[in-house]
């Protein structure tokens, strides 16, 4: 008997030095371990800037704040057709931006009917009804986001003209000025230049 109980207690021994061999704790509670950062990296990029991946890409959009066009970055869905920075525009400024004083100038209700590049690679938008029933002022700013926020859609482009039912449209530039176009004619492309006075001062 004396000798199984030696053999027993000479077992325990061994494992108990195994077990220490291992590097293995007898606490029973549990021990929290370091995870590397990247391990399960942050959903949004360093100082929380937005960049484009393989799912989104980043478009520029134009609102009003203080009077001045101001451009605010959205991020869209990819593939980004030619509709979706404009639509995003009518969609308006989100509520913390409005929050914030931004506002848009462009009638609620109004859509885009189409929007296409031109042989000249000049942007060609058609607009419903709704957005000429605005006057004076507002259509003015009105106009001027939807030009600058069209001219990010394509690099080099010329400008952009409007219709309204399959026929063009000449819009005002940002001092209230419309192209007399002569009949049979299409009006000149709107451009950034032409907005120049809506724009914040140059830095």
């Amino acid at each position: 008997m004396r000798a199984m109980t030696a053999l027993r207690l000479f077992c325990l021994q061994l494992a108990l030095v195994a077990l220490a061999g291992c590097g293995l704790s007898s606490d029973t509670q549990p021990t929290s371990l370091p995870v590397p950062d990247d391990v399960f990296p942050s959903g949004t990029p360093g100082n929380n800037e937005v960049r484009p991946s393989s799912d989104f890409t980043i478009h520029p959009v134009y609102f009003f704040k203080d009077g001045l066009l101001t451009e605010i970055q959205r991020p869209l869905p990819s593939p980004v057709f030619l509709d979706a920075p404009l639509n995003n525009l009518l969609e308006g400024p989100t509520e913390t931006e409005a929050e914030g004083g931004f506002a848009s100038a462009i009638p609620a209700g109004t859509a885009i009917v189409d929007v296409a590049l031109l042989r000249n690679n000049t942007i060609s938008i058609h607009l419903n009804q709704t957005f000429f029933e605005i006057e004076g002022e507002q259509r003015i700013r009105a106009s001027a986001q939807l030009v600058l926020t069209a001219l990010g859609l394509v690099s080099d482009t010329q400008g952009v003209v409007f219709f309204l039912e399959g026929r063009p449209v000449q819009l005002p530039d940002g001092q209230g000025l419309i192209e007399e176009v002569p009949e049979g004619r299409s009006p000149s492309p709107l451009t950034v230049d032409d907005y120049l006075s809506l724009a914040p001062p140059s830095q």
